[in-house]
C-alpha cells in the first residue's frame, strides 16, 4: 500500500471531494489530482499514522483548501446558494501574515517589557484564535511558544541573577527571540495555500 492509499489520506481526500461538490466536475478533479500528486511526494511510502497526519496538517485542513478553491471560482462565489452562506475557511492571507508577524515580533518587543509588546501579543493571540486558517494543534503550539518568552526571560533572570553576565544575557535574548519567531515561521508555513 502506498502512502496515498493510507486510510487517513483517502479520508482526507474524500472530505475535500465532498466539501468541494459546488465546484465544476473538471475543476474538482483537477484539485484532487493536484492534492494526490502533492501527497504522493509528501507521504511517499510512509505508513506511520503520525507521519501521515503531519503531512496532512502541513497541507492544511480540508475546509481551508475548499475555501481557497471557492475563492478562485467566480461562478461559485456569485451563485445564489453560496451567496447566502458566508464562505467557510481561512481569512484573507494578509490577516494570516499579520497574525504571524505580530506574534513573531512579540519576542523582540517583549524583552523590553513594553506596553506595545503586550498589546501586540494580545492582538496577535486574538487574531490567531479567531482564525480558521490553522488547526487547534498549531494554535496551541504557537501560543505556547509565544507565551514562553516572558517565562524564559523571568526564569533566566531569576536563576542567573548572581552571575548574569554577557553570555547569559545573550542566551536569554536568543531564546526569548527564537521562540516567538519559531511560532511565526510555523504559522506562515502551515497557512493554507491556494490550490
Amino acid at each position: 500500500m502506498t502512502g496515498t492509499e493510507h486510510p487517513l489520506v483517502t479520508d482526507y481526500l474524500a472530505t475535500i471531494e465532498r466539501e468541494a461538490s459546488f465546484l465544476p466536475a473538471g475543476r474538482r478533479e483537477e484539485l484532487l489530482a493536484d492534492l494526490r500528486e502533492h501527497l504522493a511526494v509528501a507521504v511517499g511510502e510512509e505508513q506511520d499514522p503520525e507521519a501521515v497526519r503531519t503531512a496532512l496538517e502541513r497541507l492544511g485542513s480540508p475546509s481551508a483548501i475548499v475555501a481557497a478553491a471557492r475563492e478562485e471560482e467566480p461562478e461559485a462565489a456569485a451563485s445564489p446558494e453560496t451567496a447566502a452562506t458566508p464562505a467557510a475557511g481561512p481569512r484573507p492571507r494578509t490577516r494570516n501574515t499579520v497574525t504571524a508577524v505580530l506574534l513573531g515580533l512579540t519576542g523582540l518587543a517583549g524583552l523590553a517589557g513594553s506596553l506595545p509588546a503586550v498589546a501586540a501579543l494580545i492582538v496577535g493571540l486574538v487574531l490567531l484564535w479567531t482564525s480558521d486558517a490553522w488547526d487547534r494543534g498549531t494554535k496551541v503550539l504557537a501560543t505556547a511558544l509565544t507565551l514562553a518568552t516572558p517565562v524564559v526571560v523571568a526564569l533566566g533572570a531569576f536563576l542567573l541573577a548572581a552571575r548574569f553576565g554577557p553570555t547569559e544575557l545573550i542566551a536569554v535574548l536568543v531564546v526569548g527571540i527564537a521562540l516567538p519567531a519559531a511560532a511565526a515561521v510555523r504559522l506562515l508555513r502551515t497557512q493554507p495555500r491556494a490550490a
